[in-house]
């Protein structure tokens, strides 16, 4: 009988135990999830900027492009729009600008940031990628206008209609940008 007393007082203070450690993080977890969240909600905008996006155009060309914030120190800070393609034979331009176009006629042509993609020990930046300033996108264009990109490569341009969600992406870059730059 004394053994199942022993037993029975054990499993109790297992069980009271454990209770107490669910009580402390339940409790720590109400405590953090506020803060979890209200982090998550003023991070949303620049969450959603980094974006993969797939193109192609009329000929063929298929090319990724990826919008983010630059994030070496050494490189001046702001928002990049990189091209890749997705073939070997397209070899993008590291010198030229990257031109958009609107349907109204508004241009926009973004510094090529190409060397930002390598250290600065000399590598080689890599044929098929190529990096743009997305700061020089000023004014953003209207959510409700077309885009046109026209990527600079070995060959002359690749022309590329962006979709409507990509637009809104690069117009709502400016809330963005306008948020950090109050911080």
């Amino acid at each position: 009988m004394a053994a199942l007393e022993l037993i029975s007082h054990y499993v109790c203070n297992v069980m009271t135990s454990r209770i107490r450690v669910r009580a402390r993080l339940t409790r720590w977890l109400l405590g953090v999830l506020p803060l979890l969240l209200a982090f998550m909600v003023g991070a949303a905008p620049a969450l959603a900027a980094d974006n993969n996006w797939s193109l192609s155009d009329r000929a063929g060309h298929r090319l990724t492009a990826q919008v983010f914030e630059q994030p070496f120190p050494e490189y001046p800070s702001g928002m990049r729009i990189r091209f890749s393609a997705l073939d070997a034979k397209t070899i993008l331009d590291h010198k030229a600008e990257l031109v958009l176009s609107d349907s109204m006629g508004q241009e926009w042509s973004l510094p090529n940031r190409s060397e930002e993609m390598v250290p600065n020990d000399g590598s080689t930046v890599p044929s098929g990628s190529a990096q743009f300033d997305l700061n020089a996108l000023m004014p953003r264009p209207s959510e409700a206008l077309p885009l046109h990109l026209a990527v600079p490569t070995s060959n002359g341009a690749l022309d590329f209609n962006l979709r409507p969600e990509q637009v809104m992406e690069l117009h709502a870059m400016g809330s963005v940008q306008g948020s950090s730059d109050q911080a």
